[in-house]
């Protein structure tokens, strides 16, 4: 990024320039990216039509940006007080000249009498100035503080001959942001010597007590909140002309407080560092300067390493990869539609990684395929049916072959396992939290010391150590990694390594973008001129990941199907069968310990305890309960329209049989004539049918105004109901498990008595080992 480097180039010397016209910015001994950011500041102080942002992509930045505001609020400040120097003495003030202290106890046109500790002086009026009006009491002794530091650091920074130095300040300026402020101006040294008692600001608490740091009138007011700043800062008679904030807390809640304030004239503008971005119209006026993580890396704030990208061939799956595209794009271009959303099952199988063939890793690709099967053939299924063409057995078959084939050839591959063994050490294997237990047990040898979750890696505040990801989750997981402090090192199919130099020139993109902003141009006064960036996008790449939702990956998780998956579970010396969620929690043995895991990673011979979650009404009435937003009033109301159309329907029909063979024949998925007893009673307690493509059929069997009117109302709410009750399922057993191991009671079971959540515990308790285990379907 050549053209990145000559422009921070270009910038930092820009910066050195304009700030030596104001004062000598050499003498501050600030590294370049304090002197940019001192720019930026002075820059945005003046412009009293705008206020102005200045985002950080990293929170720990904001302390870099403490002295360089303290350092340009101070001398833009001072600079028009020493200018229009307003400072009036008055009879009963307190002066100070060197460390001896005096009060005016009289004054005339052109004399002073001032009473010192063992005598009184007179002096004339062109002599007063030489003398600091202070803050402190009249004392009898010399005191420490002489105000020399405060003299000798303007005067030498703004090169200033005169004696006399402003006592009062009519221009004031507030910074709102961590105390941490004041300790870091006190670490701060000038040519090998502290500083600090240069400045004259004041702290103020949340109660209004008041601080200063030398005893003068305060030209920076130093709080740690907004609040405190309109309680006790603005309701002074005195002019506020800027305000700035550093750290993103202290800004984003504020937002319509500030822009009140400087609608009604209390403020001039405002100054916002933080690494909180904020809507255009947030704060009126506002522009914007964003710093990347490419310019942050340029001006080493963080000793980082590249990302290693170690690429591991499988020629298998790629071979199978090819054929399922091909086989995809040959139906496609046949009957002129667009599969793309098959594609997302083959990306999720993509960093699955299996340890070896006994591993317990395998669940994910059998879950895997049996998603596929159930959700793919419904999008198949759909699509074509919307074409007038309802027999796609053949089509359905093809394609699932294809994807049989792919699921196969990991099933076999342990090639990314084997290049975990080639490390010599491995600080830190990140694996998805969902699966972390199990990666914990099957890695075992001493390489690898911790094996932690994507969500623990970005809390990490380690330095210098090997860390290594099993695969790419797109553009936010690369955004995570670059830049790091940690040697980085990822495992990469082909495919992976295509998007994720996809992904890379995305983020080179979008730092481009911020260096061309207009507001940037209107901020620094100079522009970025960019050598043009082509792009190589292949075609199977983009259909895999084209569909990523960035907000919504979490690498740490499974993606979220709409299908919920029945498992039927068998036990050795029983006949009892159990259908249970496959997102259910239960209690697996292992070596004597137990840990709770998720039904769909089981396996037959498991030990397991059952802890059966609350019946499907319970967990409803529970739901209920928590419906803040009324989202559940809405799903009870379009429930009942669909159903109570079709009950409408069925009058015309002499039984329920027929009603069945009659949507059959329209393309109903469900076997059973009897699941429609529960669809034709408006107030049972299944919402919605399981599969979108069986209310498709009804909406268009029926042909009602009132369901046409509001089909698509109807299947976002099915949607949202499906969504609600999955999470909800998951929380409620969570909670029963925390309760089990913790007697904590949880948002939801704090409904409940300790008598009726107990009852929940005892349903199903025993130890029993796991003789078959099958995904079965499940019609309502």
């Amino acid at each position: 990024m050549k053209d990145l480097i000559k422009y921070l180039e270009v910038l930092d010397q820009f910066s050195k320039k304009k700030l030596k016209e104001h004062f000598k910015i050499r003498k501050l001994e600030l590294e370049s990216f304090e002197t940019i950011n001192s720019y930026l500041i002075y820059q945005t102080i003046r412009d009293y039509k705008n206020n102005t942002l200045l985002y950080i992509p990293d929170k720990e930045t904001k302390s870099q940006f403490y002295i360089p505001a303290i350092f340009t609020l101070a001398l833009y400040n001072f600079i028009d007080n020493f200018i229009d120097d307003t400072t009036v003495y008055e009879i009963g003030d307190v002066l100070q000249k060197s460390g001896n202290r005096y009060q005016i106890i009289r004054k005339s046109e052109t004399n002073f009498t001032l009473r010192g500790k063992n005598a009184e002086i007179t002096l004339k009026n062109s002599q007063i100035k030489k003398y600091i009006i202070t803050t402190a009491n009249l004392k009898n002794r010399q005191v420490k503080l002489k105000f020399n530091s405060y003299k000798e650091f303007f005067k030498d920074i703004l090169n200033l001959n005169e004696s006399e130095l402003p006592s009062k300040f009519k221009y004031k300026s507030v910074i709102v942001t961590d105390k941490s402020i004041v300790s870091e101006l006190k670490a701060h040294k000038i040519n090998g010597e502290q500083i600090h008692k240069a400045f004259p600001f004041q702290y103020v608490t949340k109660s209004g007590k008041q601080t200063d740091n030398i005893p003068i009138d305060p030209m920076l007011f130093v709080v740690n909140d907004y609040e405190t700043v309109r309680n006790h800062i603005l309701t002074q008679n005195i002019t506020i002309r800027n305000i700035t904030f550093i750290g993103e807390n202290k800004y984003k809640e504020h937002h319509l407080e500030i822009t009140e304030d400087l609608n009604n004239g209390k403020i001039e503008n405002c100054l916002l560092i933080g690494s909180t971005d904020l809507s255009n119209n947030s704060i009126p006026n506002l522009l914007k300067w964003k710093w990347t993580l490419a310019e942050l890396d340029y001006f080493n704030y963080f000793t980082t390493y590249p990302i290693n990208k170690i690429i591991t061939e499988n020629s298998q799956f790629t071979l199978a990869l090819n054929d399922f595209n091909n086989s995809i794009k040959q139906i496609e271009e046949e009957y002129g539609i667009n599969l793309d959303e098959l594609y997302k099952y083959v990306r999720n199988i993509l960093p699955i990684i299996i340890p070896s063939s006994n591993s317990r890793l395998l669940t994910q690709l059998d879950n895997a395929l049996i998603y596929f099967e159930k959700e793919g053939e419904d999008i198949v299924e759909t699509i074509l049916s919307d074409i007038g063409e309802y027999d796609y057995d053949d089509i359905w078959n093809e394609i699932s072959d294809k994807f049989l084939a792919l699921i196969n050839s990991k099933k076999t591959a342990h090639y990314k396992f084997q290049k975990i063994k080639d490390f010599q050490k491995i600080d830190y294997l990140i694996a998805p939290k969902e699966y972390l237990e199990i990666w914990q047990e099957e890695i075992d040898f001493y390489k690898v010391k911790n094996v932690i979750s994507f969500k623990e890696f970005n809390s990490l505040t380690v330095k210098n150590k090997t860390i290594v990801f099993l695969g790419f989750f797109g553009y936010n997981h690369l955004k995570s990694m670059m830049y790091s402090s940690n040697k980085i090192n990822i495992l990469l199919y082909p495919q992976e390594e295509i998007h994720f130099n996809n992904c890379e020139n995305k983020l080179n993109k979008e730092t481009y973008n911020e260096l061309k902003s207009a507001d940037r141009k209107a901020i620094s006064g100079i522009s970025f001129k960019e050598i043009e960036h082509i792009e190589n996008i292949d075609e199977l790449i983009n259909r895999l990941f084209s569909q990523d939702d960035e907000a919504k990956i979490n690498p740490d998780y499974s993606e979220s199907f709409a299908t919920n998956i029945i498992r039927e579970l068998t036990f050795e010396n029983e006949t009892e069968k159990l259908e249970l969620d496959e997102n259910k929690t239960v209690l697996l043995k292992i070596k004597h310990q137990e840990r709770f895991e998720k039904v769909k990673n089981l396996k037959t011979g498991d030990k397991i305890r059952i802890y059966d979650n609350s019946s499907k009404e319970e967990l409803y009435q529970v739901a209920l309960e928590f419906d803040v937003n009324g989202e559940f009033t809405k799903i009870e109301e379009f429930s009942k329209l669909w159903k109570s159309e079709l009950e409408s329907f069925y009058k015309e029909y002499n039984s329920l049989n027929e009603l069945h063979q009659l949507l059959v024949k329209n393309g109903l998925s469900i076997k059973n004539p009897l699941t429609l007893n529960n669809w034709i009673k408006p107030d049972s307690n299944v919402k919605f049918p399981q599969k979108k493509k069986d209310l498709s059929v009804i909406k268009k069997t029926i042909n009602s105004e009132l369901l046409n009117h509001y089909y698509n109302d109807i299947f976002k709410y099915r949607i949202g109901y499906n969504r609600i009750m999955k999470s909800l399922g998951r929380k409620f057993s969570s909670e029963i498990s925390d309760y089990i191991q913790h007697k904590r009671k949880g948002k939801l079971l704090k409904q409940f008595t300790a008598k009726q959540i107990q009852q929940f515990v005892d349903q199903n308790a025993k130890e029993r080992i796991i003789k078959t285990i099958k995904a079965i379907d499940y019609e309502q």
